[in-house]
């Protein structure tokens, strides 16, 4: 992979290939966002995240696994972050391949928002 102005590159993908996932999670610790598929890796590419409260959260290659982001503090009910639709061929992060994608928060606080990804090698 080829670090770019903090993005990863990648060939381009087709409109099939993106994938959404809702983003629910309420649990001190541990939220899985996209489950683990064999041998593949999970590639952000956009995500909206809004907390009902003051939280810590961090995105991980599968639970309690390797960090992906330092961790992020959502002050206040309300607080969150868009990460905008990354241009064809770049991401965000990206898991370990065969691992989830994870969300730690730091406290029994719910965090909404969606999530769009692709499944690579």
């Amino acid at each position: 992979m080829t670090i770019h102005g903090g993005w990863g590159m990648d060939a381009p993908i087709n409109d099939d290939e993106i994938k959404r996932a809702a983003i629910s999670g309420a649990t001190s610790g541990n939220n899985t966002l996209v489950a683990a598929v064999s041998g593949l890796k999970i590639k952000v590419l956009g995500m909206v995240l809004y907390a009902a409260g003051a939280v810590d959260v961090r995105l991980e290659s599968a639970a309690s696994g390797t960090a992906l982001t330092g961790v992020m503090s959502l002050s206040a009910a309300g607080d969150g972050f868009v990460l905008p639709m990354a241009p064809p061929g770049y991401h965000w992060v990206e898991t370990i391949a065969s691992q989830l994608l994870n969300m730690e928060l730091g406290g029994a606080v719910q965090v909404s928002g969606f999530l769009v990804y692709q499944l690579s090698k």
